[in-house]
């Protein structure tokens, strides 16, 4: 059996695709990832500068620049301490309850006329279609302008590698060629305005076809009302079934609990806006007891606490949240995650740490923003983590600035910051490269150390594949905004299979010997801005095949630990053997690097 199944997902990320607007222009940092990271695991994200190591991180841990922006994909934070959410039923939420109740009753008679609003839909769309493109027709046009655009956002980012004087005549020439294809553009835009203009014109011209399809609609319309007003259930509020009624009244309850820790103001909102999703949803006949209509109906106030029970003695609501992290937006939510849950370390200790506060205080801080306790006891806990950490005489050390500490002290210091709540995981974004190399082996064996203490889970960020080998159990390679390999240490080590993986192995110092040349990888990585065709590593690959500049290759499977994504691994692929140099070794490494465990 996977031993990763026996584990608990703390992390679960499905599709998930990361854009940021630049200056006007959208790069697309990370492209349909998909991972799952376990409890009490140290998973590797590496990869070149570019990649995405930081942007993935970050996106869990709600760190995103103001222009970043998740336009798709799940991101599932599974923690019970957070999950479970107690809503007292006071005045205020009583009435709430009332009138989220009574919302979704009023409404629910649409339901008894779904199969009439959907066919009146129908019928609109086909009558949208017959007067306008089809929606082939349409996607034909979309491509064809897409093209086009690609070709001219291609040619302006080449028109900026060029010096207007020195490349003159080249200059002028790209001018003229993105002129010509905006033309090209307007043109093809300009044709499919005139061939829908036609096709109303055509069917305004059919008058008898355009009177039939109103007189099916209006008796549509007609009969989809008599059912709205016919009762199911004779003597229940709007004639609504009993087994309706409990799902409105769990549908409410719900409500009260996903909109609790909001401001007033903020749920009135929130009601009006997710009364017109249950308008909509219900005039369709969806189904109301399907868990992801109704988390797509919830984004509204972020994400959706699901009903367990009430305590009548107590008045209290009880549930659990199913925390999205893409879909996060309210601070105090943030605040319940980043910190508490979810912590950072960061490469520059310098650049974290206030150089005007005390280092006790800064703990402290954060201690009693998360936990709430008392200036005494915040600073017990404070000493206690710096005693853990590693600093000598914590107690007398608590009042000392930053500046009277040495780089790996102040790293020591950031770590203390970033377990002082206990976190479930610990991102460390390249956390020893501004330390020499001893000091580095310390900070490492540290957190190794304390994750066996504490059992969080830790998410290394790192490009150093010495540090990798000795600290991780699995390995994720990035390329190009996505996961290209993922592994067991073992399995990316020894039993590499995409050519990235190979490069970036074959790129280890430690690998050469005397007198050669050390390996680099050819070419740069791919514009962001810029679609990609095919595999992203293609152009820079020497065993790329002609598919892989055409369709992107699948993810495959290895073993159950082991997956890449390279045409490769196709079974009509031709056979290729990995780079001598990286074949046999685990003998290479095992007399290259020291064990930290030791």
């Amino acid at each position: 059996m996977n031993e990763n199944n026996e584990r608990k997902v703390l992390l679960s990320l499905r599709n998930v695709e990361v854009k940021f607007n630049v200056r006007g222009r959208i790069l697309t940092a990370i492209r349909n990832v998909s991972l799952d990271v376990y409890e009490n695991e140290s998973l590797a994200i590496v990869g070149e500068s570019g990649s995405g190591k930081s942007v993935l991180t970050k996106t869990f841990a709600g760190m995103l620049d103001a222009n970043g922006f998740i336009p798709q994909g799940s991101i599932i934070f599974s923690d019970d301490e957070i999950s479970k959410t107690d809503v007292n039923m006071t005045p205020h939420n009583r009435n709430l309850l009332s009138r989220a109740r009574k919302m979704l009753d009023s409404l629910s008679p649409l339901e008894r006329g779904a199969a009439e609003f959907r066919a009146i839909q129908e019928k609109k769309q086909a009558i949208k279609q017959s007067k306008t493109l089809s929606m082939e027709e349409e996607a034909d046009f979309e491509l064809r302008i897409k093209e086009v655009g690609d070709s001219v956002i291609d040619r302006t980012n080449y028109l900026w590698t060029l010096d207007r004087k020195a490349d003159a005549a080249e200059y002028a020439q790209v001018e003229e060629e993105i002129r010509g294809l905006k033309q090209q553009r307007e043109a093809i835009q300009k044709e499919r305005d005139t061939l829908s203009k036609n096709r109303t014109a055509s069917y305004r011209n059919n008058s008898e076809k355009a009177a039939a399809d109103k007189k099916q609609l209006a008796e549509l319309e007609a009969l989809r009302q008599q059912k709205i007003k016919t009762d199911d259930q004779a003597g229940n509020p709007n004639g609504l079934r009993d087994d309706v009624l409990k799902r409105n009244e769990k549908i409410a309850r719900e409500i009260v609990l996903s909109f609790a820790r909001y401001p007033v103001k903020d749920q009135y909102v929130f009601l009006h806006r997710m009364k017109k999703d249950f308008r909509t949803a219900m005039s369709l006949g969806e189904d109301l007891n399907d868990p992801e209509i109704l988390n797509a109906i919830f984004e509204h106030c972020g994400f959706r606490v699901q009903y367990e029970s009430y305590d009548e003695e107590k008045q209290i609501l009880h549930g659990t949240a199913i925390i999205d992290c893409a879909k996060v937006k309210y601070t105090k939510d943030w605040q319940k995650i980043r910190g508490a849950r979810i912590a950072t370390v960061f490469q520059d200790p310098m650049t974290s740490l206030n150089p005007v506060i005390t280092i006790g205080k800064q703990i402290m801080t954060v201690i009693k923003k998360h936990q709430q306790c008392s200036d005494a006891e915040a600073k017990e806990r404070t000493i206690d983590i710096m005693r853990k950490v590693g600093i000598p005489d914590p107690e007398k050390r608590f009042d000392d600035y930053p500046f009277e500490y040495s780089g790996g002290m102040r790293q020591r210091i950031v770590i203390a910051i970033a377990l002082s709540c206990q976190p479930k995981i610990l991102i460390c974004d390249e956390p020893t490269t501004a330390l020499d190399v001893t000091i580095q082996a310390q900070i490492i064996r540290l957190i190794k150390d304390l994750q066996r203490e504490l059992g969080f889970t830790t998410v290394y960020i790192t490009h150093d594949l010495g540090v990798v080998a000795n600290v991780a159990e699995r390995v994720a390679v990035l390329y190009g905004g996505q996961i290209v390999e993922i592994g067991t240490v073992e399995e990316i080590f020894y039993e590499p299979r995409h050519p990235y993986t190979w490069a970036l192995l074959n790129s280890l110092p430690q690998l050469c010997e005397k007198g050669t040349d050390l390996f680099s990888i050819p070419g740069t990585p791919p514009s962001l801005y810029n679609k990609i065709v095919g595999d992203a590593f293609a152009p820079r690959s020497q065993y790329a095949m002609a598919i892989d500049m055409q369709e992107e290759p699948p993810m495959f499977q290895i073993s159950d630990t082991h997956f890449a994504k390279t045409w490769l691994l196709d079974p009509r692929a031709p056979k290729v053997d990995p780079p001598s140099n990286i074949q046999n070794l685990h003998e290479k490494i095992s007399r290259t690097y020291v064990d930290l465990n030791e």
